[in-house]
């Protein structure tokens, strides 16, 4: 359903968007890799949107979960924009490369959550 799709695509940037009012105290913007100061951070994230692209979802998330220094400023405007990146996708290339938009979900929540920031979780049951 193409509605269902729409709506749930709103849904999970607008709850990208609040995030990052809450956690960064300002409007959101993707984050960008700026070629000329760009360091391994910036090159690594480059690499998972790209998988991403191809259809390694589920592995350009693993390294983003896994592989991304937690303690860097940059990272959680990594992830939102990752999350908010692979939100593009339509059902379709997201269900033929073995995700979902809940999962896309799941990591917006899970992300509020390491934030500290609860009450995210659950706006997405039943969808």
């Amino acid at each position: 359903m193409k509605f269902e799709e729409d709506y749930v695509m709103r849904m999970i940037k607008d709850m990208v968007k609040a995030l990052a009012c809450v956690v960064f105290g300002k409007r959101f913007t993707e984050y960008e890799v700026e070629e000329e100061k760009a360091d391994d951070t910036d090159f690594l994230y480059r690499n998972i949107i790209q998988m991403a692209d191809r259809g390694k979802i589920n592995e350009a998330e693993n390294i983003l979960l896994t592989d991304m220094d937690r303690t860097d400023k940059r990272y959680m405007e990594m992830a939102m924009s990752f999350y908010l990146h692979i939100n593009k996708y339509t059902d379709e290339f997201l269900s033929a490369n073995g995700y979902s938009r809940q999962e896309i979900l799941d990591g917006v929540e899970a992300l509020a959550e390491a934030n500290g920031i609860k009450g995210l979780d659950g706006l997405s049951d039943g969808l």
